[in-house]
């Protein structure tokens, strides 16, 4: 490979690496400032805050087969890390006990 030709490849490399990281970085920040700002303003003694949303889709078939399908969303969601826990150990096993998962 010639000089020209490695020096161009090593820019494009380091370009398509800093996009990258900055947008992580960028994605980071956005969602921490964004639980940050969720957390407290909300009233926990209003029912209407802690109701679920639902939804419910119905199809037919033929021959009276009917699927119904609920599909119920959580207000509040584990946060990133918990569920970052739950792919890593799904192909990492580990050893210890289940209430520490």
């Amino acid at each position: 490979m010639k000089p020209a030709r490695a020096a161009v490849w090593n820019a494009r490399a380091a370009l398509v690496y800093s996009l990258g990281a900055w947008t992580t970085l960028g994605a980071l920040i956005y969602y921490r400032r964004l639980q940050k700002g969720s957390t407290g303003t909300e009233n926990e003694n209003d029912p209407e805050a802690n109701q679920l949303r639902k939804e419910v889709h119905t199809k037919e078939y033929p021959f009276g087969l009917t699927v119904r399908t609920e599909i119920t969303y959580k207000e509040v969601q584990p946060p990133l890390t918990q569920l970052l826990r739950r792919v890593v150990s799904f192909f990492v096993p580990d050893d210890g006990p289940p209430s520490e998962k």
